[in-house]
This record gives C-alpha cells, structure tokens and sequence, in this order.
C-alpha cells in the first residue's frame, strides 16, 4: 500500500482506479444486479428501498468506471495515432540516454540492463559514470558538453558508425543554476538553454531520420512541473522545460501528418521535485499530495513507456495532470497556485562550487534534471 515516497494520494487514487473504479470489477457486479433472482437476495437481506439504492450506486460506479476506461483508451490511441508497431526486439535496440552517469539516467540504464542485457546502451555525458555497468552488459560511454552544438554533431556521427542508428533516444540530462532573471549571468541563460533544449533539438535532429525512414523508435523527454508553474529562481530552467514540451507536442503532429511516420513513439514526463543531489532544500508542501519523488519512482515510469511500446505524457506525481489543466481556468486562482511555488526552500549555494565561475559550465557531476 505504500510507495518509495511513502503514503501517498497516488497510492490512494492508484486503490480506487485499481480496485474500485474498473471495469473488471463494477460491470460484472452492474450486470449480476440486473438479474432478478438476483437482486431478489439483495431483497431479503436489506430493505426494497435500500437494495434499489445500493443497485443505482453500482450502476453509477460501473459508468464512471467504464468512462475512466474509455478515457484511458482514448488517450493511449491517440497519442500513438491508432497504430502498433510489434517490431519492438530489446536483442536488437539502440538505446541513447543522455545524462546517464548518475540520477535518473543511470537509473533508467540500470533498469534497461537488468530486463535485457543485451540491449545496446549510450551513455552521452559530461563527466564519467558513478556507477559500474555489470559484466556482459553493453554500454558505451561517449563524453560530450551538451551545450556544445559542434560536439553534439561529432559525438552523434561516432555513434552511428561505431555502434548504430539508435532507435530510442532519452532526452534526460539538464541543469539549473539558480539564480533571478535579472542577477543571472548571460552565461548561466546560455548554458541553461543550450543543455535543457537546443541539446534535445539537436539530438533529435540527428535520430529522427533514421527512426522515420523505418518507422520505428522512441524519443522521451524528461520534463517538469516548472514547464506549466515557472518558479522564482529558476525561470530560465521552466523556459527551456516548456521548450521540450512544444518540441513533444510539435513533433507528434509533425511525425503523423508530414512525415508519414505514425509508429515513432514520444513519451513526456511531467515530473514534481525529485530527490537527485540536483535539487537541495525542502518543498514545503504536503508529502501526502505532492511528496519528493525518488529516482528510482521515476526511472521506472520511463522504461514501463518505453517497453510499453505506446508514448503519451506521464504525470508524476498524479496531482500534476489536474495542476496542469487549472492553467485554463480563471487567472486569479492560478495566480494563487503559482504563488506556492514560493514556499519552495531551494539551495543552490551548496550547488555552486560544482561549476565553472567564468563558463558556467558544471564540473565533477553528472548533469541532472532539477524537475
């Protein structure tokens, strides 16, 4: 009953989806209420009235939970443009993940490893692993600044010849360097952009091709909360997260309608805080609604979507999705949404030694999502 973040509301609404509000469970029961002899025997145990009410309410539960279903459906089609692709072979798959030494990324590697071992693992980062791959396992490690346009073309055009076409890219790796719009340095801005969006850009430009002539691949995009709240301190960071939100939603109409290439997959994640050596501090706000989410929580989201073989957008946790649709509704309630983000505790300072005072650029880490 409890998560890696502890009690959670998503471990309560998860109960309810899983258990109450279902299909598998409200129809069958909807339907046997419907057979007379029955609900005769619901009769003699309670009083008439008292069985028609407990009948409505079913009734009522087996329709909310068969919308809840068609919703799900709904979502899932389209975001894949109503096609399967079966061709999904983990022996055979090139997997890129950018920011994999540490965090998430070498997460999501070790995950990647442990289902198939022989799935081939990129790893593009700016400073080496902090973990060790096991024995047998085929990884490669490619060093690259991805704020280096030059080098994210070099490293790129190594890997296609010494190992492949990658057919699944996870745009991971990103930094925040915490500071105000108007006391960050220009090169704060720059380096900032260029790893969290212009990086994703380039990378997918270099792999996409491949995946659209075969009509094949997976393209995940680590996002954030801060794409749909942007925060004070980090604004910059929500600017570039909104940036892969329009790079995922440009895309999906882009591969379906302009490049004939409706089984390329492209996952979102729209992620809270999440506790990487990134992010230091407190959120001040309910662990029950909104709690600190581990690596490993999210990690496991990532590869469940791309060994799904289906994209769409993940929402962790599941308040986010909910957050997300109130930036539609009246502007003085999701002011005072936004304004919360200022109870967030971040530290930065503890960050700072980890870069470069004149290029920005971070040294001695891996690069990291802040979420």
């Amino acid at each position: 009953m409890f998560s890696r973040e502890g009690f959670t509301l998503d471990v309560v609404a998860g109960a309810v989806r899983n258990w109450v509000l279902t299909p598998t469970t409200t129809l069958p029961l909807a339907l046997g209420l419907t057979w007379e002899p029955l609900f005769s025997r619901l009769i003699q145990r309670v009083s008439t009235d008292r069985a028609k009410a407990i009948r409505s309410r079913v009734y009522w539960l087996a329709a909310a939970s068969f919308i809840l279903a068609l919703n799900d459906q709904l979502n899932r089609q389209s975001a894949n443009n109503w096609v399967s692709d079966s061709r999904w072979n983990w022996d055979d798959e090139i997997v890129v993940v950018t920011g994999g030494s540490s965090g998430i990324g070498a997460s999501v590697c070790q995950r990647l490893i442990a289902k198939n071992p022989r799935t081939r693992i990129i790893i593009i980062d700016y400073v080496p692993l902090s973990w060790t791959p096991p024995r047998g396992a085929r990884v490669y490690y490619y060093e690259c600044d991805l704020s280096d346009a030059y080098a994210i073309k070099l490293v790129c055009d190594r890997i296609k010849v010494e190992v492949g076409h990658p057919t699944v890219l996870f745009n991971n790796a990103g930094l925040a360097r915490g500071s105000t719009v108007m006391e960050g340095t220009s090169n704060d801005v720059q380096l900032t952009l260029k790893t969290n969006l212009i990086a994703p850009f380039l990378l997918v430009k270099e792999f996409l091709p491949e995946m659209v002539r075969r009509d094949h691949g997976h393209i995940l995009n680590t996002g954030s909360m801060s794409s749909v709240i942007s925060a004070p301190t980090i604004v910059d960071y929500s600017a570039s997260k909104a940036g892969l939100t329009a790079l995922h939603e440009g895309l999906q109409l882009e591969l379906k309608s302009l490049h004939r290439a409706p089984r390329v997959r492209l996952t979102l994640g729209i992620f809270g805080f999440i506790r990487t050596p990134l992010f230091t501090g407190k959120t001040n706000e309910s662990n029950f609604v909104t709690p600190l989410l581990n690596v490993e929580t999210v990690s496991e989201k990532l590869v469940e979507a791309v060994y799904s073989g289906y994209g769409g957008t993940i929402y962790l946790p599941g308040v986010m999705r909910y957050i997300t649709a109130l930036k539609g509704g009246p502007e003085w309630f999701f002011r005072r949404i936004r304004e919360r983000s200022l109870r967030v505790d971040y530290d930065f300072h503890r960050q700072q030694h980890r870069y470069d005072k004149e290029t920005g650029k971070r040294i001695g880490a891996a690069l990291e999502p802040l979420e």
